[in-house]
């Protein structure tokens, strides 16, 4: 079995095992969830009341730490939806957007420890080859910081690609999650601000951010390929030039 065959079976392996993992999840949450929001209906304002009252029940404590593994866990194993919609709707706008981030810088380390420790196989492990030609020039980028700063901008770039892709750069630790990482943060809030209108029914609300995430969408669409190519070929020219 040549390399080429090993990769792929090993990135078989670990997808079906994420699939395994994501759908064990899913069904755990479903049945514990499923007598306690049966029948309740958004668009009243008293089942939303009691979906609110359902989650005051919960401890505190717990309910954080679970939802901060959960959204870690969403990072490590991208197929799982993103949860800062949830993070809204259970701890409002503010906290919700906290503990959100807070699970992302979790789970973000994690596979930095992991890739730094485990190397390559476990990148081709998670990440297409396709993705792995396209941010290759990474590898040997002497701006690091400020070229991650632009990827994690702009709308549409796979952030928890890039998040197994940086490690394998030159790019510090510290220097990652102290000046890269918080650029994340507005997407993160724009997120638990909508999952807050939805419990609330602010609908007005819900419908800007509807437009504004459509907005995003499009830019990010019609922008992202021509700035990352942008970028190769600013480095390509720099060392040309050299």
């Amino acid at each position: 079995m040549d390399r080429e065959q090993r990769k792929n079976r090993r990135r078989k392996i670990v997808r079906y095992i994420s699939l395994a993992v994501f759908l064990l999840i899913i069904t755990l949450l479903t049945v514990k969830a499923y007598p306690y929001v049966k029948g309740l209906d958004f668009r009243n304002e008293e089942d939303r009341e009691k979906l609110l009252s359902l989650f005051d029940r919960f401890d505190t404590f717990w309910s954080i730490i679970v939802f901060v593994l959960l959204q870690a866990l969403q990072v490590v194993i991208a197929i799982i939806p993103p949860i800062q919609i949830v993070g809204g709707m259970m701890f409002g706008w503010f906290f919700g957007a906290i503990f959100s981030f807070a699970g992302v810088m979790l789970g973000t380390f994690v596979i930095f420890l992991l890739v730094r420790f485990l190397g390559r196989p476990i990148v081709e492990a998670f990440v297409s080859d396709k993705h792995l030609e396209k941010f290759a020039f990474l590898n040997d980028e002497d701006k690091l910081i400020r070229i991650l700063i632009v990827l994690y901008v702009i709308p549409g770039v796979p952030k928890d690609v890039l998040s197994y892709i940086v490690p394998l750069t030159k790019i510090k630790r510290r220097d990652f999650f102290m000046y890269v990482m918080p650029f994340r943060i507005p997407a993160v809030l724009l997120s638990a601000l909508f999952g807050q209108s939805l419990m609330s029914g602010s609908y007005v609300l819900m419908i800007v951010l509807i437009c504004v995430f459509v907005l995003i969408a499009v830019l990010g669409f019609v922008f992202r390929e021509k700035i990352i190519t942008g970028l190769k070929t600013r480095k390509k020219e720099r060392k040309d030039n050299e």
